[in-house]
């Protein structure tokens, strides 16, 4: 199986699960939507669950691509002795980029197989984690940490980061509360815009908060 030939038929196998589940999906239907022989499947993976598993792998590659040099420029914005300023500006560079990235239509195929995992996690959830998305998470946390002065326990760091990317995710995790809500079809670039400055301006008052030492 050549390397285009493998990223097609895992770009298809991620749409199918994401749709159908691992229960739900069928090697048939992928191997025909990918235009590849079903028995390629069993040669090169062993089957269904090793199909899923790759899939999963070939996901945390995808945002490897997409998260690694984000979170290189945020390092480069502020290392490990950085000041409240370069924290700042680290963690708007990584949100705004986050934004970014879950705007756009190629993720949503991705994200639909995240939020099984979300929902039942496997195998598969702990490849996808252990990767780019971790680092981040960690990331996130030290920067938070950094912003209140060492104030916030880990746990409590850790619980404002996640919240932090929570009101990035609902933006393609809950897309249909969105365009619904919003009256929208789709999200042009004016709305992309008002998407950015909302979520900056919530960081924003968020970091204020813990710089005051607000314990809130």
């Amino acid at each position: 199986m050549s390397p285009s030939t493998d990223s097609r038929l895992l770009d298809v196998a991620v749409d199918h699960f994401g749709r159908l589940g691992l229960d739900g999906a069928s090697t048939r239907a992928i191997a025909r939507d990918a235009d590849t022989l079903m028995s390629s499947i069993t040669y090169h993976f062993g089957g269904k669950e090793g199909l899923y598993l790759a899939a999963a792998d070939h996901i945390a590659q995808h945002m490897h691509g997409k998260i690694a040099p984000l979170l290189e420029h945020a390092i480069g914005l502020c290392g490990d002795e950085g000041d409240t300023a370069a924290a700042r500006a680290s963690l708007h560079a990584m949100i705004a980029g986050m934004v970014q990235i879950m705007l756009r239509d190629e993720t949503a195929a991705i994200s639909r197989f995240i939020v099984r995992e979300q929902a039942d996690p496997t195998e598969a959830f702990t490849r996808i984690y252990s990767g780019v998305m971790g680092q981040m998470l960690e990331r996130l946390a030290a920067l938070v940490a950094r912003v209140s002065g060492g104030r916030l326990t880990d746990a409590e760091a850790r619980i404002r980061a996640i919240a932090l990317v929570g009101q990035v995710l609902v933006f393609r995790v809950a897309r249909a509360t969105v365009m619904t809500g919003m009256g929208w079809t789709h999200i042009g670039a004016d709305d992309a815009a008002l998407i950015g400055r909302t979520i900056a301006a919530n960081l924003d008052a968020v970091l204020d908060q813990l710089q005051a030492g607000d314990p809130a």
